[in-house]
């Protein structure tokens, strides 16, 4: 799916391609039918060389671990016709997948690429790949702490590399005609979560929340954006969050949209909010900032590292406090104005391309 790790590296590779005169292939194991917004997002940056494969750690039956690595040597060996020089990896899977294969491929260079919430296999395949990695990457401190925890990293430091913005412009579109195309009245003061559909993700305490302001304001309206990508269809998690709307009576103060590219919908949020049980360094809070948004968040490592230390709108994912985050901004607008402001300033100029660009390049070179 297009999460935020994807939407950073669709959007590193445009920058190499376009604009540092680099060769950029990508290769990504994505069923179909998952596909519809990573396609647009290649198309968006002209990415052309994609090659979709079957994941080369999966395998089933007897002599696992055997046929996993012959896999992942004909992969090696396909990888070998581009003659890499460097192997960028994406969350954990790849990372194993790329420091087990990359001498196979003739690459000079890869390492452990962390970018966020991720899980472990905890197998013979991962603590080989571990071994081999020649350096680690993450995207936070919280998450460099648990890469040397995970992989149980006695020798090596990880390196910590901040995100960068993914958004060169914003959208200019018209809040009031956006309102009008998903049938949300005008005059509503917009809430928006932007996060797909899975457990670790909190939107039922932003619903509870909710449910507890529409009770005395008629003018706020909730917008939730995500898909659900659960293979049980009776533990989905958004069949549940359906079913509290529903329970509720509020079918008409919430609005769900699926396959929605965060640009569409950002211009019309007034109020941007990102409740979750772990984050790295969320990509949609970036996008929150670059449209100067005031942000409800949970404080995070990758949060705190964003929004700063002494952000005012940090909260526990409890219900009650959420609607006193929430309250605060609704019923002030110069507050809502100054953080949005502040907040987009701070991304501007701690979190570009050319900053991360730089970073990575001193780490590589080292």
């Amino acid at each position: 799916m297009l999460g935020g790790a994807e939407k950073q590296a669709l959007y590193l590779a445009g920058e190499l391609q376009n604009r540092r005169n680099c060769q950029v292939f990508i290769y990504s194991y994505i069923p179909s039918k998952t596909r519809s917004l990573f396609d647009a997002e290649c198309r968006k940056y002209q990415l052309k060389n994609l090659y979709l494969e079957e994941n080369p750690l999966s395998a089933s039956g007897s002599f696992k671990y055997l046929k996993r690595r012959i896999k992942l040597f004909l992969f090696g060996r396909k990888l070998r016709k581009h003659s890499p020089d460097i192997i960028i990896p994406y969350l954990n899977p790849p990372s194993i997948i790329a420091n087990i294969c990359y001498k196979v491929a003739g690459a000079k260079k890869t390492f452990w690429h962390h970018r966020g919430v991720d899980y472990y296999r905890k197998d013979a395949i991962e603590k080989l790949a571990s071994k081999r990695a020649k350096f680690f990457v993450a995207n936070s401190r919280n998450g460099a702490e648990e890469l040397k925890k995970e992989l149980r990293l006695q020798r090596k430091t990880p390196h910590s590399l901040a995100n960068f913005t993914t958004i060169e412009k914003v959208n200019p579109a018209n809040k009031d005609d956006l309102k009008q195309e998903h049938n949300i009245p005008k005059d509503s003061l917009v809430i928006g979560m932007i996060a797909h559909f899975r457990p670790e993700k909190r939107q039922k305490i932003l619903l509870e929340a909710c449910f507890s302001i529409f009770k005395d304001n008629s003018k706020i309206h909730l917008v939730l954006v995500g898909n659900d990508y659960s293979k049980d269809e009776q533990e989905s998690e958004f069949k549940s969050i359906h079913s509290m709307i529903k329970e509720s009576q509020n079918e008409d103060r919430v609005t769900i949209l699926h396959n929605t590219n965060s640009q569409d919908i950002l211009p019309m949020f007034d109020l941007g909010v990102l409740l979750s049980a772990n984050e790295g360094m969320p990509n949609v809070v970036m996008e929150y900032m670059a449209y100067a948004l005031p942000i409800i968040t949970n404080p995070h490592a990758g949060c705190l590292e964003l929004l700063g230390e002494d952000y005012a709108y940090f909260t526990k994912n409890e219900s009650i406090e959420v609607a006193e985050k929430l309250s605060q901004l609704i019923n002030d607008q110069d507050a809502r104005m100054f953080s949005g402001q502040k907040n987009k300033k701070r991304l501007d100029e701690r979190f570009s391309i050319d900053r991360y660009i730089t970073n990575l390049e001193t780490i590589l070179n080292r």
